[in-house]
Order: C-alpha cells, then sequence, then structure tokens
C-alpha cells in the first residue's frame, strides 16, 4: 500500500464513486490532502475508513497489515480491469 490513494483509488476501496469520496473529503468524513491534481488519502486514513467499513459490516476486526492486504487487493483488482 503507498503512503497515500488517489480518490479514485479510494472509491475503489469503498466501493463508491471518486465524486462521493470527494464529497466525504469535502464533508470531512474523510480526510484528504489537497494536491495540484485533486485530493489524494493518507494510509492511515484509508485503514481507519476500510476499517471501520470492515467492522460494521463484517463485524470483525483486521489488523493493519490485513487491511493493507486487502486494500492492495481492490486496487491492483480494480486496475486490472482498467486496462
Amino acid at each position: 500500500m503507498d503512503e497515500s490513494l488517489s480518490t479514485k483509488e479510494m472509491a475503489w476501496v469503498l466501493g463508491r464513486s471518486p465524486g462521493s469520496v470527494l464529497r466525504m473529503i469535502r464533508s470531512g468524513e474523510i480526510e484528504g490532502v489537497r494536491i495540484a491534481a485533486g485530493f489524494r488519502i493518507p494510509k492511515a486514513e484509508a485503514l481507519r475508513v476500510a476499517r471501520e467499513r470492515v467492522e460494521a459490516e463484517r463485524g470483525r476486526s483486521l489488523s493493519d497489515r490485513e487491511l493493507g492486504r486487502a486494500i492492495d487487493e481492490v486496487i491492483s483488482t480494480n486496475e486490472e480491469r482498467v486496462r
């Protein structure tokens, strides 16, 4: 997992659109860092949001390592589909 995710990558993790992620950043629901090309979501924030989603949907906890691997897998799978 990189040090930060794009709004597109975070959208893949959440199963939402990049526009939804952008709205979540603007509303303060997700922490995003403004860059010239848009926003990046720090790794720690991506892990926090993913952890909340997993716990809410599946009722179980995962370690940062497990979450990082799951995020990497989601991003990799979606990148392959885009190609």
